[in-house]
């Protein structure tokens, strides 16, 4: 399976559970109780697809990398660093004389060296900002993460809202599927990149 299959795949099963709860949400046959579970639920969710796709599908890109076997030093600066980033904490903090060692050595040991990287963290919440300094990291650029920043901030707030006990909720549909159409196509829009950037 090539990455952009096991990105596809990971797609198509969240794209499935969203158009189920979007059934739900759409019934007429639901009280209005009900219809706020729903929609707290759908918020949750959404914003569990959108953090746990964007973390999958940079995880398959980096990994598909790094299996190309390119030497660090024939990346873009921002994945180097990205690269090197736990690899350079640990010199930091050694005593100078070995310090001097690694530096000297430091063209062999890292940049000559096929490229390792770390796991993609997406921090506590994906907010926006935070999607963009991986996308930065990967090298990877996509229009839609700026079009569609209020509504991927506004999200993560509403999700952290229903993780924190608050029952403000807004349970209109069309409010909801605005959302949901933004991070399918950050989602989609993050896939086809990584697609073209596998393709080089």
């Amino acid at each position: 399976m090539t990455p952009f299959q096991e990105i596809e795949r990971d797609l198509e099963w969240r794209e499935s559970e969203m158009a189920v709860l979007r059934i739900l949400l759409a019934a007429d046959n639901i009280s209005d109780r009900e219809k706020l579970v729903l929609f707290r639920a759908a918020w949750a969710l959404l914003y569990a697809h959108y953090e746990g796709f964007c973390k999958f599908a940079l995880t398959v890109y980096f990994d598909a990398l790094q299996n190309t076997g390119k030497l660090c030093k024939n990346l873009p600066a921002k994945t180097q660093a990205f690269a090197l980033n736990n690899s350079l904490k640990s010199i930091r903090s050694l005593p100078t004389p070995d310090l001097i060692s690694r530096i000297l050595n430091f063209e062999i040991e890292f940049m000559e060296s096929a490229v390792n990287f770390p796991e993609v963290d997406t921090e506590p919440n994906l907010w926006p900002n935070t999607l963009g300094s991986l996308l930065e990291d990967a090298d990877i650029t996509i229009e839609s993460l700026s079009a569609h920043n209020r509504a991927l901030a506004t999200l993560v707030n509403r999700r952290n809202k229903i993780a924190h006990g608050e029952r403000d909720m807004i349970p209109e549909y069309s409010y909801y599927i605005g959302f949901e159409d933004a991070v399918k196509t950050v989602m989609y829009d993050l896939a086809l990149a990584i697609d073209e950037k596998m393709a080089l």
